[in-house]
């Protein structure tokens, strides 16, 4: 596809190929000054997806096509994360172009998963949601009350929740308030804090009409059929299986993932320098830094993580002593759990071509989909179609499958990474974006003459079909 330089943006003199337009970065004209959509085809694209720019947080508003009709409008999450500056302004902001671009109302409202990022504009700008008719909430299986593995993913949750909650407050007192907030960071996006998370997506569920309960997916459920087209939406995960749900890192035999670059640059996930560097005094082996053995045997988060067999994930976990130090693992593995339980939808047009949004799906849940049939298909056949994909859990590396999830999307033209790179970093959330992971994604978008974008980076040139404000990326498809 021909290149076009951003609107109200000088163009080049000549245009720079796909590998050089993500690295440039050149602020962008404000929303209204724009038109909102790109038509890829005389007859006009067969959707809209507009990718909010708001912060580290997803926030996407799908326009369906309709002959004849109003557009199926679409929501998923609305969210941006704890270290956010002015966080409550952005998210009105958002919402208020929500609004206004669906005229009041939408189809569905899909909640992936229970993450501050993903929910926190629920509460931050309720007045403006207020003002959205919604006609249906659809979130994972794992919200269904009646459900025996949701109640006992919740009950484990809680018990894990309220064992961070206690090394956060010791490690304060130990004199370490920089890990203390990492701890409490992890708890703020987790709800536990309060239980704002939670009340966020109480709020977004009770959008239900007519005091409705939302639905409640698993991937064995049969498509749903977008009423007045041909367009057809599965839900790919999360997996109704305990041990796919706790797979949140690669195997150590045969890496799943793209590589996690161990650079130097002190940018790693909560515990992991200090683990490789282990000295006496650091995690997981100081004293200050533990759990008593008998406390952690009784919690069943615990019981399962260390004393199960759960394969070789597992493994690394278990430390021989009286002492089990756990609290950075255990922040870590909380906050990667809820992530597993992400609602994956994937839309299918009457041609082929699937638009994926994965949430912030791990390993576990990608693996499977490998095993999805339909009478229509299967799921590794909806991955080789898909042509629009919002990437996993913000670039993070295992949110993103190599052989068994990028490598498949042969058709990839446009992938789109929810990002804020310095806030990733205030957060210790690590290597977000993963920079091995974005340049495969470019790779993968070059072939089809497409585009790979992150929210955070202004892309100096986008590709026909793409259209890019300060407020939003839209694409056409």
């Amino acid at each position: 596809m021909r290149k076009k330089p951003v609107l109200n943006l000088p163009a080049p003199a000549k245009t720079k190929p796909a590998s050089q337009k993500r690295s440039r970065e050149q602020p962008l004209p404000p929303a209204e000054s724009q038109a909102a959509t790109t038509g890829v085809t005389a007859a006009g694209p067969r959707a809209t997806i507009r990718v909010y720019r708001h912060g580290l947080g997803d926030c996407i508003l799908i326009q369906l096509k309709r002959a004849g009709g109003n557009d199926f409008k679409i929501l998923i999450d609305c969210g941006v994360a704890v270290a956010t500056q002015d966080a409550p302004s952005k998210m009105k902001k958002v919402l208020e172009d929500v609004v206004q671009s669906t005229k009041g109302k939408i189809d569905v409202l899909a909640i992936t998963h229970e993450h501050w990022d993903h929910v926190s504009g629920f509460s931050q700008a309720q007045d403006v949601l207020g003002r959205l008719d919604v006609g249906a909430v659809w979130v994972a299986w794992t919200e269904d009350e009646t459900d025996d593995l949701a109640k006992s993913l919740r009950q484990q949750q809680d018990q894990a929740v309220a064992a961070v909650a206690a090394s956060a407050q010791a490690t304060a007192m130990a004199g370490d308030p920089d890990r203390a907030q990492g701890l409490v960071d992890v708890l703020g996006l987790l709800g536990a804090a309060g239980e704002k998370t939670k009340a966020a997506l109480d709020i977004a569920k009770a959008k239900a009409p007519n005091g409705e309960k939302p639905r409640y997916w698993r991937p064995t459920d049969p498509p749903f059929q977008v009423p007045g087209t041909d367009i057809r939406i599965y839900a790919l995960g999360p997996p109704h299986d305990l041990a796919l749900i706790r797979k949140i890192l690669p195997s150590k035999s045969h890496p799943e993932t793209y590589e996690l670059a161990l650079d130097g640059s002190g940018i790693f996930p909560l515990g992991v320098k200090s683990a490789l560097d282990f000295s006496d005094q650091d995690v997981p082996f100081a004293d200050r830094w533990m759990i008593p053995l008998e406390q952690a045997r009784g919690v069943p988060f615990f019981q399962t993580r260390y004393w199960s067999p759960l394969g070789e994930s597992s493994d690394w976990r278990r430390i021989d002593s009286d002492w089990l130090g756990v609290a950075d693992d255990l922040a870590l593995a909380l906050q990667s759990a809820t992530n597993n339980t992400s609602l994956v939808l994937a839309i299918e047009f009457a041609g082929g071509d699937v638009l994926l949004f994965a949430g912030d799906a791990q390993v576990g849940n990608w693996l499977s989909w490998q095993d999805l049939k339909w009478p229509q298909g299967t799921g590794p056949d909806l991955l080789a179609r898909t042509v629009f994909y919002k990437v996993g859990h913000h670039g993070s590396h295992n949110a993103t499958l190599r052989e068994k999830g990028l490598e498949m999307m042969k058709k990839l033209h446009t992938a789109v990474i929810p990002v804020d790179q310095e806030v990733a970093k205030k957060m210790r959330w690590g290597a977000m974006p993963l920079e091995s992971l974005v340049a495969a994604l470019g790779q993968q978008t070059d072939k089809t003459n497409g585009q790979t974008l992150r929210t955070d980076i202004a892309p100096q040139h986008t590709v026909d079909g793409i259209a890019a404000t300060d407020l939003y990326y839209e694409i056409a498809v």
